[in-house]
């Protein structure tokens, strides 16, 4: 026996109680009040000895915390613990479901975490299917699990009840995207020209870079001696807000690629053209070094950004695809060109090879038709 609990007798209303000192939020003491259903007239000693079991009841189970402690307010605690000990980028993804949909929830249900059960978590899993995917909802049951397995650890709860909680499960199905063949592309590249989108769409046709990457471009991540352009930064959207993010999506995502010498000219244009921006806006001009910049300086929200693309594209008669699928584009692009698929991924700057392959599996199956068709032939067909 630990003997991390203790505690005191106290009457109330003519009958004894345990006062235990436990762990509440935060580390902090609480104490809790427990019946031991002894009257006060000649039982003090038999209180003494009800709170010592009471004790050696609850160290026994490994119980230290605060047990009238709320779900909810476990979720709050896990959520500012995270905020130290995982990227920016994971911590404002947890932040937004948390706070967004499981928070509002269960304080609504207003249920203690003792008393959770897994079909109170698949009641809401449910209920979140009509509005959300499958895949959504098991990221929302990632984000429980993890908050429960935390609070189990530091003995908050007992058990983590999401382990035996039914959740839907993700779809399996392969990614393929839509996309723009390289003439479709030259002819978006004509359509977006003098546009207010027109350095942000080249980022992205050019390398295939995600919309927050595009938007947070800065010029200090830009190297015009050695031709290269760094992405370490988005911008994202968090509320009504546009946020800068000093980070990206995975470590992988921090990369640096080259830039061609036409397209160093052009943005040393883009760079030139924001300056003389500067000298008309004088003191109102935001310079906050956005690449993808509005005339004022201010950045380019991202949620204009696909609007105005989804206009672009169709005054170009081009087909409906989302702005996402033109970095889908670059990546299939790149591979009927012959690039390998170790290539692709480092560009694209994914964490895992293996996530480029589930993505553009399609792409390679046309190689892997070539490849049967040379091995019984004896003989590379040229495509």
């Amino acid at each position: 026996m630990s003997g991390n609990i203790t505690g005191s007798v106290q009457v109330k209303k003519g009958h004894y109680y345990a006062v235990l000192n436990l762990i509440g939020p935060n580390g902090k003491p609480h104490q809790r009040w427990i019946a031991t259903g002894l009257t006060e007239k000649g039982n003090k000693r038999k209180a003494v000895q009800r709170m010592k079991e009471i004790i050696a009841e609850l160290e026994e189970q490994g119980v230290v915390y605060d047990s009238s402690l709320k779900f909810h307010e476990i979720l709050e605690l896990w959520l500012e613990n995270s905020k130290n000990r995982v990227r920016e980028s994971t911590y404002r993804n947890y932040k937004l479901v948390i706070n967004a949909h499981i928070i509002p929830y269960f304080k609504d249900l207003n249920i203690k975490a003792r008393d959770l059960r897994p079909f109170h978590l698949e009641q809401y899993y449910r209920l979140k299917l009509e509005t959300l995917s499958a895949n959504t909802i098991q990221k929302h049951h990632a984000n429980i699990y993890s908050a429960l397995e935390w609070a189990r650890k530091n003995q908050f709860v007992n058990s983590n009840v999401a382990k035996d909680a039914w959740a839907p499960s993700r779809k399996k199905n392969k990614q393929t995207g839509s996309f723009y063949t390289m003439e479709q592309i030259a002819r978006l590249k004509k359509a977006v020209a003098g546009s207010k989108i027109e350095v942000p769409m080249l980022l992205i046709i050019s390398y295939g870079l995600r919309r927050s990457e595009a938007l947070g471009l800065k010029w200090d991540a830009v190297d015009f001696e050695e031709k290269s352009i760094t992405i370490r930064a988005t911008v994202v959207t968090s509320g009504t807000e546009t946020v800068f993010v000093e980070d990206t999506k995975s470590d992988a995502s921090n990369r640096t690629l080259p830039m061609s010498e036409e397209f160093c000219e052009y943005l040393r244009a883009v760079k030139e053209k924001q300056e003389q921006d500067q000298e008309k806006y004088g003191n109102t001009y935001h310079n906050d070094g956005y690449v993808c910049a509005k005339e004022d300086g201010t950045v380019i929200k991202p949620a204009y950004l696909s609007r105005k693309f989804k206009d672009i594209i169709e005054d170009a008669n081009l087909p409906n695809i989302r702005l996402h699928d033109l970095r889908h584009s670059a990546a299939t692009n790149l591979l009927n060109m012959g690039f390998t698929i170790k290539d692709v991924s480092v560009w694209l700057g994914h964490a895992d090879i293996t996530t480029t392959l589930n993505i553009y599996s399609h792409v390679l199956d046309k190689s892997k038709t070539e490849m049967a068709s040379a091995l019984w032939s004896g003989k590379r067909v040229a495509g």
